[in-house]
């Protein structure tokens, strides 16, 4: 698409990449779409890379070695990540998603092509061997890095007390963003309650299989849904809505963490209870943290996590991909659709996936 020009998404020709010294060729199997893709196509942002005027979308993927480097011998099944360091003192320490100076890149988003295409070629440190046991399913590892990281900063920043034992968690939001969260706080031992503003029994009865409770605000309030206490030990939210990371404030625990994982957008006026949620912040010593992309440490805990839970709950992770379309149609599934959980595109086939047949 050309970036900042609403609507210009579409599947073009475009030159294959060449490798450069030390960079591997990959094959891509599948790309997963979210609403990053839909906001860069709408025109609200995006960058195109340097002497290009289109840029190629897609941040989650998962891809095959066609041409080896180093250990990444052909075939090996891999998922890249995103952002590109811009030599600020922590992307020099591969940290590049707490980057001091704001110049990094992005694959898909700002500066770099992405993902959606038949190949692309990349540096063998920004790409993550899989097991063959979820490369069904690794297209989710990015969605979920968001959380792996957001979960290890809050591990760190509770290192600030002797003894933290979290044991009750709230999820707003049953996106894959939301879903994939409540997988990493189950794993971990916590009791998770998912909640989305209209009711969905499907959801109910999918969450239901890894332990956790789903509710809808149209049908319980959220200051309800904390529990008989009152209050949670870990709120993450993941709607996009301003309003509801408000009131998670207000619903945090004697040293609880809240966990923003979205970006709201508009200028919308916002009344909330400001002394309430400004006593409950000091009174407790509640913390709030935001946390986007992830570096390498996030996406190998994430390996981790899927494979575990993979284990634990055979199919639900790929129960979680409930719409595929070919490349040829990748510009029409870029608009929201929120009846599905996660839109990807098969590019080609790995695994026996059948594709839904043209229109």
């Amino acid at each position: 698409m050309i970036p900042r020009r609403p609507g210009s998404g579409e599947v073009r020709e475009v030159p294959d990449p060449k490798p450069r010294d030390g960079e591997a060729l990959v094959d891509v199997v599948r790309v997963g779409l979210c609403g990053t893709d839909a906001e860069i196509e709408r025109g609200e942002y995006g960058e195109a890379p340097p002497g290009s005027e289109v840029l190629v979308l897609g941040h989650e993927s998962f891809g095959r070695v066609a041409r080896g480097v180093g250990a990444l011998t052909k075939g090996t099944p891999v998922v890249a990540s995103v952002r590109r360091p811009d030599g600020c003192p922590n992307c020099a320490r591969d940290e590049q998603d707490m980057c001091l100076w704001g110049r990094y890149t992005e694959r898909g988003i700002g500066g770099l092509h992405g993902y959606c295409a038949e190949r692309y070629a990349e540096r063998p440190e920004y790409l993550f061997a899989v097991p063959e046991k979820i490369a069904a399913v690794a297209v989710l590892l990015e969605p979920l890095t968001i959380s792996e990281k957001g979960w290890r900063h809050t591990i760190a920043a509770q290192r600030r007390m002797t003894f933290w034992e979290p044991k009750r968690a709230l999820v707003t939001g049953a996106g894959p963003v939301g879903i994939l969260a409540a997988v990493l706080l189950r794993l971990r031992g916590l009791d998770v309650t998912v909640v989305e503003r209209t009711e969905k029994p499907e959801r109910r009865a999918l969450l239901g299989t890894i332990g956790a409770t789903y509710a809808a605000t149209s049908v319980t309030p959220l200051v309800e849904l904390a529990g008989p206490r009152g209050h949670v030990d870990v709120a993450l939210e993941a709607t996009g809505s301003a309003q509801v990371a408000f009131a998670l404030m207000d619903l945090l625990g004697p040293n609880g963490v809240l966990v923003l994982t979205s970006v709201t957008g508009g200028m919308r006026p916002l009344e909330v209870p400001a002394d309430d949620i400004n006593k409950r912040l000091v009174l407790w010593n509640a913390l709030v943290l935001g946390t986007v992309n992830a570096n390498a440490v996030d996406f190998r805990q994430g390996i981790a996590d899927l494979v575990a839970a993979e284990e634990r709950w055979p199919g639900f992770l790929g129960s979680l991909i409930t719409r595929r379309v070919p490349l040829a149609r990748a510009a029409e599934a870029l608009t929201h659709d929120p009846t599905q959980i996660k839109t990807v595109v098969e590019v080609r086939v790995d695994g026996g996936f059948s594709l839904e047949p043209p229109t």
